[in-house]
């Protein structure tokens, strides 16, 4: 009889053994295809996120001080912009205007009868969407575009503004400066905006009675920065060339952002007793520590499965030996060789394991997506926490913001993966058959005989 006929024979006959290792099987390989699918998944993840989501640094003057002798300008901006693992920059102005032809939301002085009722808080950007509050999701574009560095005359305004000035996209609305450098009166200027986008400005905290109309977000009104510097022209400011609100440098990997800071911090000429140089990798830490807690977690799983699996499936398969001592005496006595009875057990487990594995995949495949959620859920959950994010335009400071969990994080069992854990498990399942088949291997057939009688 040939050995596939007896190994075929030997699996139909102890359907009990062959279901108690084919369950013993399917439930290791589940833990096992499961565990990798989420370790790679959050590996994946934490990859894309350092590519979309890279860390920042802000250049800023540093206003405590009485006078500015260095400003953040742009050949300060480019000479920071060769340093090697940068992307992209947005240099920030700050600028107080009145709106002449748009209505702002009440504050403090429309309740005091003072003119400054219609001032709003005009933000200068090389490209808005890279400003702290998008960047940090404070605030969100929920119509237009964002402000590029090509733009002039183009403004982002708030829902709210634009719901109750009845203003959309391609609308126009003007600023007036009253007011030019060291208070002094210059000639009433009006400059139009033309609105390309239009954001959402969320939940703001801290608000009361005391707050100025200039300091509520439905009253920001985000601008180019050709605009900004013109305004700083118009108003006489000896300092128009410079960028009063800083500027914040975004690098392609995060990992890498204390190593880019403290390049920039080694600079020739940068004189730090008048700049202030602030690194802000919260957005990434706080989004990426899940993600990093999940993949050390599964990698862990998956390590202790393959090591409990080994154990078990070991002494599963020595206890099966045991029981065969007979059967493999008979079979030897007969002429047949250990080796071809081993090759009958290997294709008997063989068989049983690769049965397990289409079932413990199609399981895998159907549960993973789901588990690999909640288990992405309890542990953000775990590291979730609140940030209080520090702007400085000018004098000012602001505000609160919560960073939100925002990446999909959805598992698949990729075929590669799947291949590769059924591989080493197959690997796994004959390197432990052939370690208890060495107690038949010692000893001959007579000898094998004897131990069972």
């Amino acid at each position: 009889m040939s050995v596939y006929r007896r190994a075929f024979l030997y699996i139909v006959r102890k359907k009990g053994k062959t279901v108690l290792l084919l369950l013993t099987l399917t439930i290791l390989m589940v833990l096992l295809l499961m565990g990798t699918a989420i370790h790679r998944t959050a590996g994946k993840a934490s990859a894309k996120l350092r590519e979309e989501l890279g860390g920042y640094f802000k250049i800023i003057p540093d206003y405590q001080k009485m006078t500015i002798h260095q400003q953040v300008d742009q050949a300060l901006v480019d000479r920071v912009m060769e340093i090697e693992g940068i992307k992209m920059y947005n240099a920030m102005d700050v600028h107080y205007l009145m709106t002449g032809d748009l209505n702002l939301t009440p504050g403090r002085f429309a309740r005091e009868g003072d003119e400054k009722a219609q001032t709003a808080r005009f933000l200068g950007n090389t490209s808005s969407g890279f400003h702290e509050y998008f960047y940090l999701n404070i605030f969100t574009l929920i119509e237009g575009r964002h402000l590029a560095a090509a733009d002039r005359n183009k403004a982002l305004i708030s829902k709210t503004m634009a719901e109750e000035n009845g203003v959309g996209i391609g609308d126009t609305f003007y600023a007036r400066m009253t007011e030019g450098a060291s208070g002094s009166s210059v000639p009433e200027t009006e400059i139009s905006f033309e609105v390309t986008g239009i954001f959402d400005e969320g939940m703001q905290t801290g608000v009361n009675e005391y707050t100025a109309e200039c300091d509520l977000f439905s009253n920001f009104i985000f601008i180019d920065s050709t605009s900004s510097q013109m305004i700083k022209e118009q108003l006489g400011r000896t300092d128009h060339t410079a960028f009063r609100g800083g500027a914040a440098f975004f690098v392609k990997d995060p990992r890498d952002l204390e190593e880019i800071a403290a390049s920039v911090e080694a600079l020739d000429g940068m004189d730090w007793e008048q700049l202030k140089l602030i690194v802000n990798n919260s957005a990434y830490e706080s989004r990426i520590e899940p993600l990093k807690r999940l993949e050390s977690m599964t990698l862990l799983l998956a390590g202790l499965i393959a090591g409990i699996g080994a154990v078990l499936i070991s002494l599963l398969l020595a206890l099966w030996e045991r029981d065969r001592i007979h059967e493999s005496g008979v079979l030897m006595s007969f002429g047949i060789s250990k080796g071809n009875i081993l090759w009958q057990h290997l294709l008997e487990c063989s068989a049983v394991f690769l049965l397990a594995f289409c079932l413990a995949a199609a399981i895998s495949y159907l549960a993973a997506g789901r588990i690999g959620e909640q288990l992405h859920e309890r542990t953000a959950s775990v590291g979730e926490e609140k940030q209080v994010q520090e702007y400085k335009g000018g004098a000012d400071a602001v505000l609160l913001e919560t960073l939100e969990e925002e990446e999909a994080f959805v598992v698949h069992l990729e075929p590669m993966t799947a291949a590769l854990s059924g591989l080493s498990g197959l690997v796994l399942t004959g390197i432990c058959v052939s370690i208890a088949f060495c107690l038949v291997v010692r000893r001959g057939p007579r000898e094998l005989l004897t131990i069972m009688e």
